[in-house]
């Protein structure tokens, strides 16, 4: 997982610094902390529709569903670092689990952990008091964890399968920043 880490780490400077944003400068900043915890968890949850909407076509068993559940994951890295979790303390998907859990479940309980990593910020602006809570936001992020393992289990991906597809996505996001990524233009081989 620490190999993982490192790649979406560099991946993070190289993209925020074509868009002329320090990530290091940012990490230190708690306001500009929080405003990229909630880009990350936007992100997140787009992709999490666009998993919904690969499952509800083609079900579980597509090799793009294992690339929507990746393009997830490289979200939830960039969330551990926003907020400290480190890679000791994430569970490694497993080859055999003991329970597979329903795809609606997993939704369900991702929708729920971003809702808390939401609330974990001053988002409603109309409300008084409230303010960051790193500790709720950390353990947010620890519970989309979890269901990111309980993704991988329903998608029959091990960790090698995780990394393999995470290596080469983040090799195509790289090459995209190279050519001025658009998403007008994006596409999946590019």
């Amino acid at each position: 997982m620490q190999e993982i880490f490192d790649l979406q780490w560099k991946l993070n400077i190289y993209i925020l610094k074509n868009i002329g944003i320090d990530f290091l400068s940012l990490l230190e900043n708690p306001e500009q902390k929080t405003v990229w915890i909630e880009n990350c968890r936007k992100a997140l949850s787009a992709e999490l529709a666009e998993l919904v909407r690969e499952v509800d076509a083609y079900g579980t068993d597509t090799q793009n569903g294992r690339v929507e559940v990746v393009d997830m994951l490289h979200f939830l890295v960039t969330l551990s670092h926003l907020v400290d979790v480190d890679p000791s303390e994430i569970p490694v998907p497993a080859a055999a689990p003991d329970h597979v859990p329903s795809f609606d479940a997993c939704v369900i309980r991702t929708f729920l952990a971003l809702d808390d990593l939401q609330n974990s910020l001053k988002w409603k602006w109309w409300a008084k008091g409230g303010g960051f809570k790193p500790d709720k936001a950390r353990q947010a992020v620890l519970d989309l964890w979890k269901c990111f393992s309980q993704f991988c289990t329903l998608f029959a991906m091990d960790f090698q399968t995780v990394k393999d597809v995470y290596v080469e996505k983040n090799r195509v996001n790289f090459k995209r920043q190279d050519q001025h990524y658009n998403e007008d233009t994006k596409r999946s081989d590019h």
